[in-house]
């Protein structure tokens, strides 16, 4: 049978009274009795994106129907990408006691930035490390941003009378230990800002090489209307290296598996806790 293993953090379901509980038996969606025969994807496709979907499930000889509004394809995939930043952050918080923070960029938008520096000026800020994960990120132009609020360092401590000193900046990362983690699938601007804080000497980066895929392109429209792009600036670091050729590579290699994914395990993860502590 069809059963509930699970329900994603965030999603329509997980927002509602929580009817559903894992172990509950699909039988029948939108009317349609279930086949065991089927694909189950066969019952969740539809020519138009329905308002509401109504399933039926049984528990204990008991049945009954929850109506919801279904999700997209794509909103399900970026539920399931904010549930693993969400357990990254768990894991990292239990395994260190919560001594040190785990902050997540999914890419290099000005969208990401504001997250990252919500999350860096409240809930990293009294952490003892940083780990900043870069792992999949698919690049923008905010690098410098992201690097300059890294590099920020104490440089005095002020005091109104009768209160404990405060530092200047209000909040200094590199006063703590830092670790990077890259992956191949880190690209764009992910690279430079992985040989940003590589060559800034920010802290570890742990993980495989990146992607070697950063050029930045600039946009011509044709007569016809038609609209193409056309590589313009290329990356190079300080000595020179074009960084499209070369790629960025970790101080510390870790490489995960397809079957680390399988078994729900991050080595590099546990290399970056590790290292920090």
């Amino acid at each position: 049978p069809f059963t509930v293993k699970r329900i994603i953090e965030q999603s329509n379901l997980d927002l509602s009274r929580q009817l559903v509980k894992p172990g509950d038996e699909l039988i029948a969606v939108n009317g349609r009795q279930v086949s065991l025969e089927d694909n189950r994807n066969h019952y969740f496709y539809f020519p138009e994106m329905p308002e509401e979907i109504s399933l039926r499930f049984s528990r204990d000889g008991e049945e009954f129907d929850v109506v919801t509004t279904p999700h997209t394809y794509s909103q399900i995939s970026s539920l399931l990408y904010d549930e693993w930043i969400a357990q990254n952050r768990r894991y990292v918080e239990e395994r260190s006691d919560g001594r040190i923070g785990y902050v997540y960029m999914k890419n290099m938008s000005a969208g990401a930035l504001n997250q990252f520096i919500i999350d860096m000026s409240t809930y990293a800020m009294d952490k003892d490390a940083l780990i900043f994960d870069i792992r999949f990120n698919r690049g923008g132009n905010v690098h410098d941003d992201v690097l300059q609020l890294l590099s920020q360092r104490t440089y005095l401590t002020w005091r109104y009378r009768g209160t404990p000193d405060a530092p200047q900046p209000n909040f200094a990362p590199s006063d703590n230990p830092i670790v990077m983690l890259i992956n191949e699938r880190s690209l764009s601007d992910a690279e430079m800002t992985a040989e940003g804080f590589d060559a800034l000497g920010l802290g570890t980066i742990i993980g495989t090489e990146t992607y070697r895929w950063i050029i930045f392109t600039s946009g011509k429209q044709m007569v016809d209307g038609s609209f193409t792009r056309l590589p313009s600036w290329g990356c190079y670091s300080l000595d020179g290296e074009n960084l499209e050729l070369r790629g960025v590579p970790p101080h510390i290699p870790v490489h995960n598996s397809f079957g680390d994914r399988q078994r729900g395990v991050d080595p590099q993860l546990e290399r970056a806790i590790e290292e920090l502590l």
